[in-house]
């Protein structure tokens, strides 16, 4: 008795630890989404008061505000971010979801002013101009941890297709199939080489002699009648190369569709399938680095001019001065037209893995 007591102990020990993360979680989202709106709506009552021709009372109050508010903007972020990163891991939409959140967040100096009034000179401007620097240090705070989680969630996903290859609803082993250990499996390797082909068909098997491989034929051990049945009654294939092609079957009865359709179901072909990603994938990876490092500069210019036409299209419907987008995003020290690039290859890699996996493990080229 004192062993099952021992593991019901451990057991309920596990669902208390994850009780408790999840408690925290919760206890960090929804507390980080509080402290984080009502930070941003005190900011934006500051701001809109201070901005007045008539402010309600002393700046240097409302400047120590403004600082309690930023740590407190940040925390809260940074609380959120973490706690739905818990809770929602593995969605592909969590990461597009934080990072939609922190770019409304942090344009909010850029798009609040034109709904809260403008500017007057003087002292109330230095605190309007505080309030929004704080809301604007909350969105960089989620973005930057926003950013973290999408590259953490696309290297978990580069791992996992790596080792795996594909969903394991696209990949049809067959019931009772196992991988043959008597040959190497060598990468990118024929038919013949990797770990399902099995060996008494394989010594009896035309493409194995001939040194071809059964997807180019259409025709293999794992769904051609003719081959299993010659190897089942033990039929002699010639060594010699040209000798051996001579007698891989061919089936006319099947049509090109219905032999491709067969390939797609074979194990081996699917074997094959997964190399072709693991090759595929670093050679990916290595033409976005090379294509960020070789074409930068174009790159960049590209990213500015694109935030100069959303600085002239929030110009034309805010009727505010042109340039009050761009000198915000590229007159700091913090590159932002270059962060954005970065997160614009960062997203484009992302939906090109996707692609790739689809084009190798669905549509099977």
């Amino acid at each position: 008795m004192s062993k099952p007591e021992k593991y019901g102990s451990r057991f309920n020990a596990d669902e208390a630890l994850v009780a408790l993360l999840d408690g925290v979680a919760k206890f960090a989202l929804w507390g980080g989404l509080i402290a984080l709106f009502v930070s941003i709506g005190f900011l934006v009552m500051t701001y809109q008061a201070f901005t007045g021709s008539q402010p309600p009372g002393s700046a240097e109050q409302a400047l120590a505000n403004i600082a309690i508010l930023q740590k407190l903007i940040i925390a809260g972020a940074i609380a959120a971010v973490v706690g739905t990163t818990y809770m929602f891991w593995g969605e592909e939409t969590l990461p597009v979801l934080q990072l939609g959140v922190s770019a409304a967040i942090w344009f909010a100096p850029i798009y609040l002013p034109s709904f809260l009034g403008g500017n007057v000179g003087g002292v109330p401007d230095q605190v309007g101009a505080n309030a929004l620097a704080a809301i604007q240090q909350g969105g960089t705070a989620m973005g930057l941890l926003s950013v973290m989680v999408l590259v953490a969630d696309l290297a978990t996903r580069i791992k996992q297709r790596a080792r795996e290859g594909s969903r394991a609803d696209l990949l049809k082993y067959g019931k009772g199939q196992k991988e043959e250990r008597d040959i190497q499996n060598v990468f990118m390797g024929k038919c013949w080489q990797l770990p399902f082909c099995r060996k008494f068909v394989r010594e009896r098997c035309p493409i194995y002699h001939a040194k071809r491989t059964c997807w180019r034929e259409r025709v293999g051990c794992m769904c051609e009648e003719e081959v299993i049945r010659n190897a089942m009654e033990n039929k002699a294939i010639p060594k010699d190369m040209l000798a051996a092609a001579r007698y891989i079957p061919v089936n006319n009865k099947l049509s090109l569709d219905a032999k491709k359709e067969r390939c797609r179901q074979c194990v081996i072909f699917n074997e094959h399938q997964k190399h072709k990603y693991k090759l595929a994938l670093p050679l990916v990876v290595m033409g976005f680095v090379g294509v960020y490092a070789m074409l930068r500069e174009p790159l960049l210019a590209g990213t500015r001019q694109l935030l100069s036409g959303l600085d002239r299209a929030f110009a034309n419907l805010t009727f505010q001065k042109e340039g009050a987008v761009a000198n915000k995003m590229t007159g700091g020290a913090l590159p932002f037209h270059e962060i954005l690039l970065v997160c614009f290859l960062i997203v484009a890699l992302a939906y090109t893995l996707k692609a790739l996996e689809y084009a190798i493990f669905k549509l099977k080229v």
